[in-house]
């Protein structure tokens, strides 16, 4: 990792599935997921999964809506990685990224029947979260459930 330790937020999302389906968020530049938060709103019992890990985000989520959200520990000039489907659900999954004050920085589409997509966020260090903001930020970013 770069000299600067800097911190972003990066959401993955999807409204409306119809079925359920794995999704994970996997680096590819010098940077690690720190921590995180889900909420589903499914519309059917199905196996539901999150785990959050310094290289991966990965989940396991029924039909319906979800929203997940890590914070990325970095100090490059870039944020990127892959975002995977599968298997490919009929509705787009967005993967956005967040930065100070929860601006957003970038944004990437999957697709509806689209397995994957890599993604490429340039940043600085004046967009970056300070550190003491960071849980405000993610708890914005993935609101509790209503039941």
């Amino acid at each position: 990792m770069a000299d600067q330790t800097l911190y972003y937020a990066l959401t993955i999302s999807a409204e409306g599935t119809s079925t359920p389906a794995y999704y994970a968020l996997t680096p590819t530049s010098n940077l690690e997921f720190s921590q995180g938060g889900v909420t589903f709103a499914p519309t059917a019992e199905s196996l539901t999964m999150a785990n959050f890990y310094p290289e991966t985000l990965q989940l396991q989520a029924p039909a319906g809506s979800f929203n997940a959200a890590v914070t990325i520990v970095t100090g490059d000039s870039a944020i990127t990685g892959r975002a995977m489907v599968s298997p490919p659900v009929d509705v787009a999954v967005v993967v956005t990224l967040y930065g100070a004050g929860g601006q957003q920085l970038g944004q990437m589409i999957i697709d509806p029947a689209t397995d994957g997509k890599t993604f490429n966020f340039p940043v600085g260090s004046a967009q970056a979260i300070p550190r003491g903001e960071l849980a405000g930020v993610l708890r914005g970013l993935v609101p509790a459930a209503t039941p």
